[in-house]
């Protein structure tokens, strides 16, 4: 049984426009899973849909076997870090916690030892203001995962940044989902990062999934697996099933 299962799943907006169009979408424990597709084709919404902030019009999602809702097994990074301005670096990052009960002791040391992981240490006291587009995107990672979420669900996080810091924010991630052993469902635009991080990678288009294939190959998460000619066919595979083989 698939860890997170969409089956036939649909979505309309206003006036019926149908945006997510009968998807049906499974997901392995801690595998993985990145969606692609050109600006409009539904990965945003889908991903929405799967994490529980949508409600389908049709057909079921099940994360774990059980009818999917926002919970602490869940965890969202969206496309801005959304962080609150008035509140240090290190309360971003318990503010889930907060603002379901008092936090702990414990609750410090991890969201320390998260801040650790992503290199923030020097910075908890800091207010978001203070820190740059690559340090917000890493607070906002952390904080998706104070409560250990078994499934993490990411909307272009990395979108806005430069491509060195995207690249290193790439391997703090895989790092940080390996370390616990996460399920992961990533939107992006970017071909090369959806390769990089990816087990697998599904394609959408006008609100349907039209291409859907593993990556399978060793040494994929090293600096040098970028410039290879496996990884740019990969790429350029990906580049045609979005384009409609132009």
């Amino acid at each position: 049984m698939a860890f997170l299962s969409l089956q036939d799943v649909t979505y309309s907006y206003a006036n019926n426009n149908l945006i997510v169009d009968a998807v049906s979408l499974e997901i392995e424990k801690g595998k993985f899973h990145s969606l692609l597709g050109k600006s409009g084709c539904g990965k945003t919404t889908l991903l929405k849909l799967a994490a529980g902030l949508l409600i389908p019009e049709t057909g079921s999602i099940q994360l774990h076997g059980a009818v999917i809702q926002p919970s602490e097994k869940i965890g969202f990074v969206f496309q801005a870090p959304t962080l609150l301005d008035w509140k240090t670096v290190i309360d971003n990052v318990l503010l889930p916690v907060s603002l379901k009960r008092k936090v702990t002791k414990a609750d410090v040391e991890k969201a320390e030892s998260l801040l650790a992981l992503m290199g923030l240490s020097h910075l908890k006291k800091e207010y978001p203001t203070r820190l740059s587009g690559g340090q917000q995107s890493r607070v906002s990672i952390a904080r998706a995962l104070i409560q250990t979420p078994s499934m993490l669900y990411l909307d272009e996080p990395f979108s806005a940044l430069d491509a060195i810091t995207r690249e290193e924010l790439q391997v703090d991630l895989l790092r940080l989902c390996e370390l616990h052993q996460m399920t992961v469902l990533f939107v992006t635009h970017d071909i090369s990062e959806a390769v990089y991080l990816s087990d697998r990678i599904a394609v959408m288009d006008k609100g349907r999934i039209i291409y859907d294939l593993p990556v399978s190959l060793q040494n994929r998460h090293t600096p040098e697996f970028r410039y290879s000619g496996q990884f740019n066919k990969l790429c350029l595979e990906i580049r045609t099933a979005i384009s409609g083989g132009l």
